[in-house]
């Protein structure tokens, strides 16, 4: 098992507009997405230099019977917050390429 403390863990439910608060979503709704997945959070994660790997095999215990998986990133000691709100606008950026 690797240690937890450096990296951060973030579900495709924090980033999803559909969501309310108590539903799961982390971000406000000016900053959720859509339509976020797991390898979208990863690319933002690593386009801002983060080190980032996607786990499959765990739910997220709010939504149990979605999709499984979670992103896992070194944030070397940045907030999850603040972090979070980076990842947001960089998927942002990388959806209005599409």
């Amino acid at each position: 098992m690797r240690p937890r403390k450096p990296f951060l863990i973030f579900w495709p439910q924090y980033f999803d507009a559909k969501r309310s608060r108590s539903k799961g979503r982390r971000l406000s709704i000016k900053f959720a997405i859509d339509r976020v997945s797991l390898s979208d959070i990863t690319k933002a994660a690593r386009n801002l230099g983060y080190n980032a790997e996607i786990e499959q095999n765990y739910k997220y215990s709010r939504s149990w019977w979605d999709d499984p998986g979670r992103v896992v990133i070194d944030a070397k000691g940045k907030k999850k917050s603040k972090v979070m709100l980076e990842v947001a606008k960089e998927i942002r950026k990388l959806q209005s390429k599409k």
